[in-house]
């Protein structure tokens, strides 16, 4: 199974959103990181097909997606990033109503409500009003939703908006759990979320993918650009206008600062094990300093 873009553009008020991005997704987890305003979004929506492009196509397995139609979309699972539910709808309601208009036999449906209810921590709320849930529980029911119809590709646009930290880890739980011999796409900001569970990473702005590794390989690239240097609370606020700084941690009377750098920021500067939040702020602040991007 595979998922291509070819030369996907997307224009919106004379304004550029997607500039002609193309590649190629088979089964796995795939990561979207960038910032708010890259251009994530637009890009999911158009693989979600609730959005047209403007130029360019999408191919399933080698077919436009607009030709192959509702079959496309059977297979899909998609999780907003903004979910709205019926005032009067239940959880139960809102699990129902989407896996009819999923075409899902009611058995069937039943079955799977349940099955998910319980994976996502639900159960003993589906009774309860949707709008009497807080915003992470609504997160949950989202994502069940996504998952009702078993789909070959999983698309999710910020998942895991409003879930606290253990609601985080579960939701990679069985994300990974689910991946086996699917498409997942998760974009994100939050570099966390795609750390552990993506085998590959695309990091996207300005509306174009600008880099797609695995996570090892962004770690491997930023060995010997990552420091602790030791300063004063006083020398760190005149530092932090001139430095990309990844930390900061009180240590005694001093302040330790994992500062991203290509040349070592201080004598008495010690390197660090990079991690793949560093690589991201140094391909997303630091070079385009040194560009003048």
């Amino acid at each position: 199974m595979e998922l291509q873009l070819e030369n996907v553009t997307k224009n919106y008020k004379g304004k550029k959103v997607l500039k002609g991005i193309s590649l190629t997704m088979g089964t796995g987890v795939y990561g979207l990181l960038g910032p708010n305003g890259a251009g994530k979004t637009t890009m999911i929506r158009i693989l979600a097909d609730v959005l047209c492009l403007t130029k360019g196509s999408v191919l399933y397995d080698g077919k436009d997606i607009h030709a192959v139609g509702d079959e496309y979309r059977a297979k899909i699972g998609y999780l907003p990033q903004d979910v709205s539910f019926y005032s009067d709808f239940t959880g139960r309601d809102y699990l129902e109503y989407s896996a009819a208009l999923k075409g899902m036999e009611k058995a069937c449906a039943k079955k799977r409500i349940e099955e998910l209810a319980y994976s996502v921590g639900l159960w003993d709320d589906l009774n309860r009003k949707c709008t009497a849930y807080s915003g992470g529980m609504q997160r949950r029911l989202g994502i069940a939703q996504a998952l009702l119809n078993d789909p070959e590709i999983l698309i999710l646009d910020e998942p895991t908006s409003g879930l606290d930290p253990y609601e985080r880890i579960k939701f990679r739980n069985i994300i990974s759990a689910y991946a086996k011999d699917r498409l997942v796409l998760l974009s994100t900001h939050i570099v966390s979320d795609v750390e552990q569970i993506a085998a590959h990473i695309m990091m996207m702005e300005y509306g174009a993918i600008q880099h797609i590794h695995t996570g090892r390989e962004y770690i491997h690239m930023m060995e010997g650009r990552v420091w602790l240097a030791e300063m004063s609370a006083e020398q760190l606020v005149d530092y932090q206008n001139q430095a990309v700084i990844s930390n900061v941690r009180a240590k005694d009377d001093r302040m330790e600062v994992r500062v991203i750098e290509e040349a070592k920021p201080a004598s008495d500067a010690v390197q660090a094990i990079p991690t793949l939040e560093d690589a991201y702020l140094y391909l997303f602040h630091y070079l385009p300093e040194k560009t003048g991007r």
